[in-house]
């Protein structure tokens, strides 16, 4: 996730199978299929995968399994029972939009310091915060969407040549502008709150509307490009409850807009505001409800 790439697997590869069909239960198929596809290890999967709870907080089960161990349910149950049984992580079981289940996995407080150790040797810039995140069952499918929104991103700043380095979420952001700004109401008064505050969101590159607002993205992501520049993108996962001008004000600040579901993905389209690179989040509430569950 963070600039590390795998070693080359020394092992021949897998014969192909004789069966069309994606091999997805039975681990030994599994294993099988996964020597094919690439050479990531299990330890490093799960690295990743631990890393990418930390860093946002709370991850839908179903998209970790995709998006780390190739959707396949025996080798993510594995991983998870494995960190259920070290205390590093806890499951919830959380619902959709459309009232379907689905599992969410979150760190326990051992979990958030074992991750910060593995986050420090992993090339992550030393300030990512690695999060202990209470359930908000009101949040959590927004929370969830959030996390495909920024693996899009990574997948499309990944293939441009670029390294990630650091994603903060809208809480951090709010709060780091937020302390700049009270900081300097209490010293000097509102004028120098203002200005501190606008100080803060360029510095974090975080746009300002054309009433002064500061305008927060649901993550930002930081990287450094193939040539070595530092560049942030800001990424908003869309629901279909936003109203017209906010969608329209973060577009023009030049926010990422992924839609969280067809409800989101109507209203993009309608504004002009659409794409054709796959920006539907599909998440919990898009899916056969027997399906969610691996």
């Amino acid at each position: 996730m963070f600039g590390r790439t795998a070693e080359p697997d020394p092992r021949p590869a897998a014969p192909p199978s004789r069966n069309s069909q994606r091999l997805r239960d039975g681990h030994r198929r599994e294993y099988a299929a996964g020597r094919e596809r690439g050479s990531t290890s299990f330890s490093e999967r799960c690295a990743e995968a631990l890393t990418d709870i930390g860093v946002h907080g709370t991850v839908s089960y179903r998209d970790l399994a995709e998006a780390r161990f190739g959707g396949h349910p025996h080798t993510t149950r594995r991983a998870v029972n494995a960190w259920i049984r070290d205390r590093l992580v806890e499951e919830h079981r959380a619902t959709g939009p459309k009232g379907n289940p689905f599992k969410v996995l979150t760190l326990t407080r051992k979990g958030v310091t074992e991750i910060r150790k593995l986050a420090a040797g992993r090339g992550m810039d030393p300030g990512q915060t690695i999060r202990f995140a209470r359930m908000r069952a009101s949040e959590t499918a927004h929370d969830t969407a959030v996390y495909r929104a920024c693996r899009k991103e990574r997948r499309r700043l990944e293939a441009e040549g670029a390294t990630v380095r650091r994603v903060r979420l809208d809480a951090e952001l709010k709060s780091a502008v937020a302390r700049a700004s009270e900081a300097a109401r209490r010293k000097h008064g509102k004028r120098a709150a203002d200005a501190e505050r606008h100080r803060v969101a360029h510095e974090l590159g975080l746009p300002i509307d054309d009433e002064g607002r500061v305008l927060h993205p649901d993550a930002q992501i930081e990287y450094t490009d193939a040539d070595g520049r530092i560049g942030r993108v800001n990424i908003e996962a869309v629901s279909g409850s936003y109203r017209e001008p906010a969608v329209r004000a973060k577009a023009a600040a030049g926010f990422r807009l992924h839609a969280n579901g067809p409800a989101a993905a109507t209203l993009l389209r309608r504004l002009g505001l659409g794409s054709e690179d796959g920006s539907w989040l599909r998440g919990p509430a898009d899916r056969d409800p027997a399906a969610v569950e691996l």
